[in-house]
């Protein structure tokens, strides 16, 4: 992955959010299979593609193909690891291409989505039936805090209103940028001219009218109407 260098900031490039527990490789240890009289000489073998065949050619698999927008085994009050492959709900690319900016959210069912960046968070927590979201009130969001790289409670962070593409080395032009310490949203602000105080903004301030500032063109090519969500 290329590294980006920002203008400002400690903030180390990570390669891997640092988020969840690892899995381990199913099936290593303690399932050694033997042939069998008493069961009929039939064997189970597993495939590489997770599908058990027993000897008579019948397969037995499971659908590996399980709803993306879903994490069953989550807590809503936990963020997950970004999946490799998934799309920003709001511009498509790949969420986890880009570990320097992105995010995600669950909503109360647990229907989870991922995003590239805290602009396209904000215009889904702005107006997520405009993305399909369902109408199940958002439980969680998380966010990568621009001077560490790591996840954070958004509820808990601080956004700097960043209006120059210039002034911060980001994804899609130009974002809230995230910081989970106000005052390094502070020194921030004051390393330019352009913003102040007001500029930093909390997570309940991300209404439709922020939305539209940083992902208006995408919201103008979707049937989101003016309705708005408060969260």
């Amino acid at each position: 992955m290329e590294q980006r260098f920002h203008r400002y900031g400690r903030r180390r490039v990570l390669g891997a959010i640092g988020v969840g527990t690892a899995l381990g490789l199913a099936g290593c240890l303690g399932d050694d299979s033997t042939d069998d009289d008493s069961n009929g000489g039939e064997e189970s073998n597993e495939g590489a593609d997770g599908t058990d065949e027993t000897s008579d050619g019948e397969s037995d698999s499971s659908d590996s193909g399980a709803d993306d927008d879903t994490d069953d085994t989550a807590s809503v009050e936990e963020a997950v690891a970004f999946p490799e492959g998934r799309d920003c709900t709001v511009c498509n690319m790949v969420a986890a291409d880009h570990p320097d900016w992105n995010a995600q959210l669950v909503h109360e069912d647990g229907h989870r989505e991922f995003f590239c960046s805290t602009g396209c968070l904000a215009a889904y927590y702005a107006v997520p039936e405009t993305f399909d979201g369902p109408e199940t009130e958002i439980a969680g969001v998380w966010v990568t805090d621009y001077e560490s790289g790591d996840l954070v409670d958004a509820s808990e962070a601080s956004f700097v209103r960043v209006s120059d593409p210039d002034h911060v080395d980001d994804v899609m032009t130009r974002n809230p940028t995230p910081f989970a310490d106000r005052d390094d949203a502070e020194s921030f602000v004051a390393e330019f001219d352009a913003y102040d105080e007001d500029d930093i903004i909390e997570l309940s301030a991300f209404d439709r009218d922020l939305a539209e500032y940083y992902r208006g063109n995408i919201l103008e090519g979707n049937d989101g109407g003016d309705t708005e969500h408060g969260h």
